[in-house]
């Protein structure tokens, strides 16, 4: 009976080494000012570390009125920071007195990779049933259920994109993973698209300018991507019954 009990304490560990990947060597944070009955919320990141850092960030505000009519939009950019320096990525202001429920969720990548995150929630109601797994917040408390990145680069690059998310939503997966569609350039003019689930590559192939075989790879990447969630709630469950 030993060896289910040092499985589950591998699993543990790998957990919180995961979670010591981000907000370590930068930081994001949205901070919040309120004058009168505006709010602003501004985005920033550090660097804590001695290096010089070239990044990329995205700040994406997902929006819910009444009628559950949802919008999502997204600002990013490439920025660098030098040595210990804080600096704004970005700033918006809301009515402090909408009744809409809205998430900000501040991204930063160094070479594709997640290394700080932070979300910012006016407005929602959280109904968590009792017997709900802790594991559908991330290990540093932030909330990352259905999000779906992008970083494509060509006219291929973002038809896919749109297929694939107009299909994650469709399907509401929801996962409680990042997922993130990538787009780098090959050999001549050519590029590959990634779908990836934090590091682990999902499904990438070749871009082509083809709407019904970018079509085509959204809906293999899609099932790939449920399969993925679906095996991980079942080892979750698995390991739970030890």
């Amino acid at each position: 009976m030993m060896k289910p009990t040092f499985l589950l304490l591998l699993i543990l560990v790998s957990q919180n080494a995961t979670a010591q990947l981000t907000n370590t060597e930068v930081t994001a944070k949205i901070k919040t000012e309120t004058v009168d009955e505006m709010i602003t919320a501004v985005a920033t990141a550090t660097n804590t570390t001695k290096v010089y850092k070239s990044l990329r960030y995205t700040l994406t505000v997902f929006r819910t009125d009444r009628q559950n009519n949802s919008t999502k939009n997204i600002q990013e950019a490439r920025f660098t920071l030098e040595t210990n320096e804080t600096k704004e990525l970005a700033r918006g202001t809301i009515s402090s007195e909408t009744p809409d429920k809205i998430i900000v969720l501040l991204l930063v990548f160094e070479d594709n990779k997640i290394i700080a995150k932070d979300r910012l929630a006016f407005n929602e109601q959280t109904k968590k049933p009792s017997n709900e797994k802790d594991d559908e917040l991330s290990n540093d408390g932030i909330e990352l259920k259905g999000i779906v990145v992008e970083d494509t680069k060509t006219k291929p690059g973002r038809d896919f994109y749109e297929f694939f998310y107009n299909s994650y939503s469709l399907n509401q997966i929801n996962g409680n993973k990042i997922v993130g569609v990538y787009e780098t350039l090959s050999f001549g003019r050519t590029t590959i698209l990634q779908v990836k689930i934090e590091d682990v590559v999902i499904h990438q192939f070749i871009g082509k300018p083809d709407l019904e075989y970018l079509e085509q790879m959204s809906k293999i990447a899609i099932r790939k991507v449920f399969k993925y969630f679906k095996d991980l709630e079942k080892q979750k469950d698995d390991i739970f019954q030890y």
